[in-house]
């Protein structure tokens, strides 16, 4: 991939995820590609630090910690059954990468509603592909299957996801969201308000719930909310990932948390790209293995460890 240049990747009391397939290994170069990601001096996450500290006093925290390492994270996170809601730069658009699957799904169980007609087995099976394993063939199946970009514009529309707007190259992960908007997809979700039947709901809720540790490219895809809340059994969650937009990494985790969905939480995070051989471009995920990428992984315990500060005894409650 060209620097500055965008790529596919594989691919809580407001707190609201990337596959793609790859060569073998011997096919992606030599190793300086994968070389080990600079990281920050000071321990992270710091744990020591938020230990004890109020939620609203950890958020700068993190934010401060996330940053030492060359990541701006944004995020919001809502508690439904408080109504309480925490953000941070929650209206700062990012590209979904495959968090924009989601969209897809909906789109799909929202249609056959329309049309009084059951998800064909197919349609089903695609689904659960491109939800619990992140694969980007099935996400490409569906999304050309059922209107491209215009899948974005009618869920945009029914869910009042203000600040989601359509890929520029009708790609399906150069979509932009919002944490907030992202929180307000999964709250729309989980009480009906974007449209779909509570089965339908479910389908969708299922599949986040067999979410893959590993996508279909190989892609360690449980980074943020997952390794973040060891604590928590019970998490349904898509994550994004691509490299590379304007040199950094792009990374979102999405979910929700808890029994009964209580909790939504996103964040996004955009990392700088460190290399110790200052090479000369970098992967594009679309078509490279970054399974192993120090970066790549730098970028992923970034996202990890700021969840980990947030709620430092690995559970939101």
């Amino acid at each position: 991939m060209v620097r500055g240049s965008r790529f596919l990747a594989a691919t809580c009391a407001c707190l609201v995820l990337a596959g793609c397939s790859a060569p073998p290994d011997d096919q992606i170069g030599d190793s300086a590609s994968k070389d080990t990601a600079e990281t920050s001096a000071s321990p992270f996450p710091d744990i020591d630090k938020v230990d004890g500290v109020a939620l609203d006093a950890r958020i700068p925290m993190a934010i401060a910690s996330a940053r030492a390492r060359g990541a701006d994270v944004d995020f919001a996170l809502l508690d439904r059954q408080t109504g309480s809601f925490y953000r941070s730069n929650a209206d700062v658009q990012v590209e979904t990468a495959s968090v924009s699957k989601l969209f897809i799904a909906d789109e799909v169980l929202f249609r056959a509603q329309s049309e009084n007609r059951p998800v064909s087995a197919d349609d089903i099976a695609t689904m659960a592909d491109m939800l619990e394993s992140s694969d980007d063939n099935a996400a490409y199946t569906l999304w050309y299957r059922y209107g491209s970009s215009e899948i974005i514009r009618t869920v945009a529309a029914r869910y009042g996801l203000t600040s989601t707007t359509p890929p520029a190259d009708d790609q399906w992960y150069n979509t932009e969201t919002t944490p907030g908007d992202l929180v307000g997809y999964y709250a729309g979700l989980l009480n009906g308000g974007g449209g779909l039947t509570t089965a339908s709901t479910n389908v969708i809720v299922g599949m986040l719930r067999q979410s893959a540790p590993i996508a279909t490219d190989g892609y360690a895809q449980h980074f943020g909310i997952v390794d973040g809340l060891p604590g928590e059994s019970v998490h349904a969650v898509k994550q994004g990932w691509m490299c590379c937009v304007a040199d950094r990494w792009v990374h979102l985790s999405t979910g929700t948390i808890g029994v009964a969905n209580r909790y939504v939480l996103a964040l996004s995070s955009r990392e700088d790209i460190f290399y110790t051989d200052d090479m000369e471009s970098y992967p594009d995920t679309a078509v490279v293995d970054v399974s192993d990428d120090g970066s790549a992984r730098h970028a992923r315990d970034t996202l990890t460890g700021f969840v980990s500060m947030l709620f430092p005894g690995g559970t939101v409650s």
